[in-house]
């Protein structure tokens, strides 16, 4: 049964800083803040009640109660400080129709400019990848021909 609870609370610390690392890349992909809000708060109503449940079957045993306690805080305490910056990250209501419109016209401008330089970088990655050919084929016959010279003059 310890060792049970021992791997769940590793897995749970694993669980809570990957959920962490995860946030912090997400903020940054620009994911959707709602979906990540509720995927928060799910996660601490779940620490919340694995706390409750590690705690009751941790016994009396003072130690196991300080480290199981130290554990479900800081997991809880991180957890509330995510929900805490994405709520902050929230756009807020004063963004009018006419903002919201000119950042979708700039994201919008901004898309084809990325995709023209995609489309360009194609290109070039085509052109490059015709002289490896090229240079590739070129390479192959020459080899050919000096086998051939060398096996030739290695006859007579």
């Amino acid at each position: 049964k310890q060792w049970y609870q021992r791997r769940a609370r590793e897995f749970q610390t694993f669980q809570h800083y990957f959920i962490q690392i995860n946030l912090r890349v997400d903020l940054l992909k620009m994911t959707d803040r709602i979906t990540q809000l509720q995927e928060e708060t799910n996660n601490l109503a779940t620490y919340m009640c694995d706390s409750v449940g590690v705690l009751q079957s941790a016994g009396v045993n003072p130690e196991k109660r300080k480290s199981d306690i130290a554990l479900f805080s800081k997991l809880i305490s991180d957890t509330t400080a995510n929900i805490n910056l994405l709520i902050d990250s929230l756009p807020t209501e004063e963004i009018s129709s006419e903002n919201q419109l000119a950042r979708l016209t700039t994201l919008l401008k901004e898309n084809e400019e990325a995709d023209k330089e995609l489309e360009a970088a194609r290109v070039e990655a085509e052109r490059q990848l015709e002289l490896i050919r090229s240079a590739s084929t070129h390479i192959a016959s020459t080899q050919l021909k000096i086998r051939a010279e060398l096996a030739a003059k290695l006859s007579t």
